[in-house]
């Protein structure tokens, strides 16, 4: 997959727009509930060492956080080239959302600038978690944003983690193989 074949995306029939999606990163899209992940909270998080609320099966987070152009929640994808030039485009979003991207790397215990596993005490709540789906959506979403540093570091960890926590098998979500994102590509670098 690359790049270069980019144009495959969602209608716009539940389209919010960018400044909703930059609101979304900061707040989270449900105030009242503590387990919604937003920068604010992944801030929190991480300086408090609490990485385990990272990983909550209830906190769906990727949705808003990693924008994608297939996601389940169609109001939180991006629609088109321009969505994705105009966040591209926002210094403050992008920083944002790599840092998002950092610290949910982090709490799997995976450093994004080093391409590499951080060493944890015994115990230490940062570790893969299976979530497959998750990383793939980071994977994506990095693909489409054409950030190829992380990207390549991401699909390190995701090799990592096959080898080793997933004994060689794939990433699957819902009996759905997610291995494409082993395979991404970005051909416009």
């Amino acid at each position: 997959l690359t790049t270069q074949g980019f144009g495959r995306l969602c209608s716009m029939s539940k389209r919010q727009s960018a400044a909703v999606m930059k609101k979304v990163q900061w707040e989270s899209p449900t105030p009242l509930s503590e387990s919604a992940g937003c920068l604010k909270r992944f801030r929190a998080w991480a300086t408090a060492e609490e990485w385990q609320k990272f990983h909550h099966h209830y906190s769906h987070y990727d949705w808003w956080m990693f924008p994608v152009d297939d996601g389940s929640k169609s109001e939180y994808n991006v629609h088109s080239e321009g969505d994705i030039t105009e966040l591209q485009r926002d210094p403050l979003w992008l920083g944002r959302y790599l840092e998002s991207i950092r610290l949910v790397a982090m709490s799997w215990g995976w450093d994004v600038e080093a391409a590499r596993r951080v060493e944890v005490p015994l115990g230490d709540p940062r570790k893969w978690e299976m979530w497959d789906v998750r990383l793939s959506k980071i994977i994506r979403s990095l693909w489409l944003f054409r950030q190829h540093r992380f990207l390549q570091s991401m699909q390190a960890f995701a090799r990592e983690v096959q080898a080793n926590e997933k004994e060689g098998r794939g990433f699957s979500y819902k009996g759905n193989c997610l291995d494409e994102l082993l395979h991404m590509r970005l051909v416009d670098q």
